[in-house]
C-alpha cells in the first residue's frame, strides 16, 4: 500500500566548526519469438512452466513439539497435492507462528548446503510472519527448512514448475502493477467475510495463476488474539491454508500470492476481518497462448544479491537505502542467470530496520516507477519480507524506498525471454532532510540518562549534537559533544566503555540503538573526532581528555544497529 508523502563547546567548538563533514553522498550504482508447435526447443537446461494447483496444507508443526532453534527439517513435496517426481521447483506459502524471539526461516533445496539467504523474518517474540517461497526442489523431491530461532512452522503448496520446452502454457508475463482491488471505504471485511476478485479483463480466462501483491490493512483480531486471510479458487471449498497472518491490530504487511484461479476469478476469506489491497503483477499462460519458449522458469541455487546492512551493496558497505533513495541491482551474469535472455527473476526482499512509516518499490531498472508498493512500514524498526516477482531492465532491478529501511535481497530463480530495456537515467539520492534534536540519550553500562540538545552553544546546561554533523535519520556520522567534568559531566565516564557497550538515542518517537566499536584519543583539531567519509550511519561522543584538561579528546565510536518507534 501506498502511503501519502509526508517531508516531512567552549575551545572545541570554535575549532571544529571551521572542519568540514566529508560525506559523500552515494548515487545509484548500480523481443518475444513465437515458436511453432511443430518447432523443436532451445530452451536453457532446467527450463520449466508453471501450473497452479488447488491450495494444500502439507506440513503442520502445530500441535507436535515446535522446531528447535538451529534445526533442519525436510519436507516432502513431490508425490503430494498434485506435484510430480518430475517437478523442478515448487510455490509454497510458509509462516512461521509463536516464535521465540527475532530470527529467520531459510527454504532451500534438500541436500544441498544452506546458503546464506532467508525466506521469512521474524522481529519479535510471538509475531506471526508468512512469506511466499520459490524453490527448487532438491534430494527425493523435498525441501530444506532451516530455522535460526524455536518456533511452529505451517507449508502451503500452490504450485509447481515442471521441465518445459516450447510451449502454450505456464509461461510467466510479467505486467505493469494494477490495482485490481481496494476495500477501504466501502467493503471492509468482517469476520469470517469473503472477498471476490473477479478474473482481470487483461488475463486470459484460462490462465495458469495469477501473481498479486496482495496487504492487508486496518486489520482486526479475533478475540484469540490472531487473524488470517486465505486464497483460494472463486466457487470452490475454502482452502485450510493462509496466505496472509496478523498478528497485531491495525497491521499493515504484505505478501505476494500465486493462485490458479476458477473461471470466475479468486476468493479471500478473513477470519478476523479488516480491508485488502490487491495489485495484479503478471500471470502464467494457458492453453490457448502461443507457443512460445518465453517465460520459462530456471530455478537456481538460493543467492544473496543485496545486503545493505554489510555487502554485497552497490551503494557501499554498510549503507541503508534512505528516505527518497532507490538502488538498481544487476541480474544478468548472476549465480546462473545469463548475461542476456532474461525476461523476468524471482526475488524474496527483506526490509529492517525501518526508519519510519513507509514503503518499498521494485521494479525493473531504467523505467519509469510505479505507484504500486511490494513492501510496507507502519512504523520505525519493522521486518517484513515478500515474495517479489517481475520483469527485469537491462540494468537490473530497481529497489525505491519511501521512509527509508535496510533491504536484504535474494534470487531464487529467472525466466527466459528479453528484459526490458533501460531508457531511464539511474535515479540520483540527495539527503534526507534531518530528524532534529532535542533529543535524549541512555548509556545502562555507565548509568547515563541525559537530554541531547541542538546545538553545541548548550553544551555545559546538556550533551549537545554539533549541527554540522547528521542526524540519526540521515547517513553520515552522528556526533555528540559532552562534558566530563564540569557543569553536568554527563561524560564522564566514556572511558568505561568498550566494544558492544549499547547507547541509545531517542529523537521523537524513534530510538536509535548504537554498538560501540571502539574508544580512542585524538587532538581537538581532529576532524575523525565527528567527520566522516561514508554514508555508514555512525556515532561518535566526544568529550575532552584527560579529566580536567583540554588537551585531548576522548571518542567513542559506535555503529547503528537497531531502530524502534514507542
Amino acid at each position: 500500500m501506498k502511503k501519502s508523502q509526508r517531508r516531512s563547546l567552549s575551545l572545541l567548538a570554535l575549532s571544529v566548526r571551521q572542519l568540514v563533514v566529508g560525506l559523500l553522498l552515494a548515487t545509484t550504482f548500480i523481443v518475444t519469438a513465437s515458436v511453432g508447435a511443430q518447432s523443436v526447443s532451445a530452451a536453457p537446461a532446467g527450463a520449466s512452466a508453471f501450473h497452479g494447483v488447488s491450495p494444500l496444507r502439507l506440513f503442520d508443526t502445530r500441535g507436535s513439539a515446535k522446531l528447535g532453534a538451529g534445526s533442519y527439517n525436510s519436507v516432502v513435496i513431490a508425490g503430494l497435492a498434485g506435484v510430480p517426481s518430475s517437478a523442478t521447483a515448487v510455490v509454497l506459502n510458509v509462516t512461521a507462528i509463536d516464535a521465540t524471539g527475532e530470527g529467520y526461516v531459510t527454504v532451500f533445496p534438500w541436500g544441498d548446503a544452506l546458503p546464506n539467504t532467508s525466506n521469512v523474518n521474524i522481529k519479535s517474540f510471538g509475531q506471526m510472519v508468512p512469506n511466499l517461497v520459490t524453490v527448487r526442489l532438491g534430494s527425493g523431491g523435498m525441501v530444506g527448512l532451516f530455522t535460526s530461532v524455536s518456533a511452529n512452522l505451517l507449508v502451503d503448496v500452490f504450485g509447481y514448475y515442471s521441465p518445459s520446452g516450447a510451449t502454450a502454457a505456464g509461461r510467466f508475463i510479467a505486467l505493469t502493477p494494477q490495482r485490481l482491488l481496494d476495500t477501504r471505504g466501502n467493503s471492509t471485511v468482517g469476520e469470517d467475510g469473503v472477498v471476490h476478485l473477479a478474473m482481470p479483463a487483461s488475463v486470459p480466462a484460462n490462465t495458469e495463476g495469477l501473481v498479486l501483491n496482495v496487504t492487508a490493512v486496518n486489520s482486526r483480531l479475533r478475540t484469540n488474539g490472531f487473524g488470517f486471510w486465505t486464497a483460494y479458487p472463486a466457487g470452490q471449498a475454502q482452502s485450510a491454508t493462509s496466505n496472509i497472518n496478523i498478528s497485531t491490530p491495525d497491521q499493515t504487511i504484505a505478501n505476494q500470492v500465486i493462485v490458479k484461479p476458477s473461471a470466475t476469478g479468486v476468493d479471500f476469506y478473513s477470519y478476523a476481518g479488516g480491508d485488502l489491497l490487491i495489485d495484479l503483477m503478471g500471470y502464467y499462460t494457458g492453453t490457448g497462448a502461443a507457443v512460445s519458449e518465453d517465460g520459462l522458469f530456471i530455478p537456481v541455487s538460493p543467492t544473496r544479491l543485496l545486503d545493505t546492512r554489510s555487502s554485497p551493496n552497490p551503494l557501499g558497505d554498510n549503507v541503508a537505502l534512505h528516505h527518497d533513495w532507490t538502488v538498481e541491482v544487476g541480474t544478468a551474469g548472476q549465480t546462473g542467470i545469463p548475461n542476456s535472455g532474461a525476461s523476468a527473476v524471482a526475488l524474496n526482499v527483506t526490509m529492517t530496520r525501518s526508519q519510519g512509516e513507509g514503503y518499498v518499490t521494485v521494479y525493473p531498472a531504467g523505467r519509469v516507477r510505479p505507484d504500486s508498493s511490494n513492501l510496507n512500514a507502519d512504523k520505525a524498526g519493522i521486518t517484513a519480507p515478500n515474495h517479489v516477482q517481475l520483469a527485469t531492465g537491462t540494468r537490473g532491478v530497481s529497489f525505491y524506498s519511501y521512509g527509508g529501511t535496510d533491504l536484504i535481497v535474494d534470487i531464487f530463480g529467472w525466466f527466459t525471454g528479453s528484459p526490458k530495456d533501460s531508457t531511464q537515467n539511474a535515479p540520483s539520492n540527495s539527503l534526507p532532510d534531518a530528524e532534529g534534536f532535542p533529543g535524549y540519550i541512555s548509556i545502562p553500562q555507565i548509568g547515563l540518562s541525559s537530554v541531547v540538545r541542538e546545538g553545541t552553544e548548550f553544551v555545559n546546561l546538556d550533551p549537545s549534537h554539533l549541527v554540522e554533523s547528521r542526524s540519526p535519520n540521515q547517513p553520515g556520522n552522528v556526533a555528540i559533544f559532552g562534558h566530563r567534568v564540569s557543569h553536568g559531566h554527563e561524560f564522564q565516564n566514556l572511558d568505561k566503555l568498550g566494544e558492544n557497550s549499547l547507547v541509545y538515542l531517542t529523537v521523537g518517537s524513534k530510538v536509535y540503538a548504537y554498538r560501540v566499536t571502539g574508544v580512542d584519543i585524538r587532538l581537538p583539531t581532529d576532524p575523525l573526532l565527528y567527520a566522516s567519509t561514508s554514508n555508514d550511519q555512525t556515532l561518535s561522543l566526544v568529550a575532552c581528555h584527560p579529566p580536567h584538561s583540554v588537551k585531548y579528546r576522548i571518542v567513542v565510536h559506535a555503529v547503528l544497529i537497531d531502530i524502534a518507534e514507542y
